[in-house]
């Protein structure tokens, strides 16, 4: 194992959200994929083989109309989600035990949120190839500060004992429409105990140690609307090597409030970086 590293230093190249292009514009108001659709032999994500790890308190299903004509994207259920079963002891680095297997070598590992941090765990994993890693709306921990370390526990603690109604409703305030009835339909399927797992995951991980191992080209995304997350990206984008940050707009639910502008600055990203023969 590689020794963790407290920071690195390597320069992060940023970038505004990406134009108009063959996979799509984005903009604020864009619900739809388009683009890749019409222009299959253009796209990277059509190509490849993609494992899309989702966020805390959603579920494989969430990725549905983004990957839909991605023939080799995977998008699985984390442990305790969905219809994955729950672990004794929910960690991220339990979660990553139980998905390595899902990783292919040259796929690209893409997270969201609390799938971020997965995805960062597998990407040092020794054993695995990816060819690449997305880090969407993650940071690698919320131990950094006193005020992450409180709020994650109230959050857990009023997760335990918060009426599920009223959990389910608060998560949708603030929220464009579609994403809304995205959060609402997944947090409804879930009970509460879950819920306060994940959470709780979530909120004992510390990720840092890994970013200066990450050996492979990595973007780090983030919505323009949710600043909470900003300075945690910021810290992955100057300590990953190479990484590249960009800002979308939208919020912590990209693939819902953006999902073209998304998949767009996915692609670009994956032209840019890789080589012709990982694209064929």
């Amino acid at each position: 194992m590689r020794p963790p590293c407290a920071r690195a230093c390597f320069p992060v190249e940023r970038r505004p959200a990406p134009a108009a292009g063959p996979d799509g514009p984005a903009s604020d108001d864009q619900n739809t994929v388009t683009g890749a659709e019409s222009d299959p032999s253009g796209a990277p994500l059509v190509r490849m083989k993609s494992l899309w790890l989702h966020g805390g308190g959603l579920a494989g299903d969430t990725w549905s109309p983004l990957i839909a004509s991605l023939p080799q994207a995977l998008a699985p259920d984390l442990p305790g989600h969905g219809q994955a079963p729950d672990l004794q002891q929910p960690r991220v680095e339990a979660y990553a035990d139980v998905l390595q297997q899902r990783v292919q070598p040259g796929a690209v590992l893409i997270g969201h949120s609390l799938g971020g941090m997965v995805a960062l765990e597998l990407a040092v994993r020794a054993q695995l190839s990816p060819a690449a890693l997305v880090l969407i709306e993650a940071v690698p921990t919320v131990r950094d500060r006193l005020s992450g370390r409180l709020s994650a526990a109230l959050a857990v603690q009023l997760t335990r004992i918060l009426p599920k109604s009223v959990l389910v409703w608060s998560a949708g305030l603030g929220q464009t429409d579609t994403t809304r009835v995205e959060l609402r339909r997944h947090l409804g399927r879930m009970d509460s105990a879950r819920i306060a797992s994940v959470l709780d995951a979530a909120a004992h991980y510390d990720g840092r140690p890994h970013l200066c191992q990450v050996d492979v080209p990595t973007l780090v995304i983030v919505g323009q609307k949710n600043k909470a997350t900003h300075r945690g990206a910021k810290l992955m984008a100057e300590t990953i090597a190479g990484a590249e940050l960009q800002t979308l707009p939208g919020g912590h639910m990209l693939h819902t409030d953006n999902p073209g502008g998304l998949r767009c600055a996915i692609n670009g990203f994956l032209r840019r970086r890789l080589p012709p023969a990982d694209l064929a």
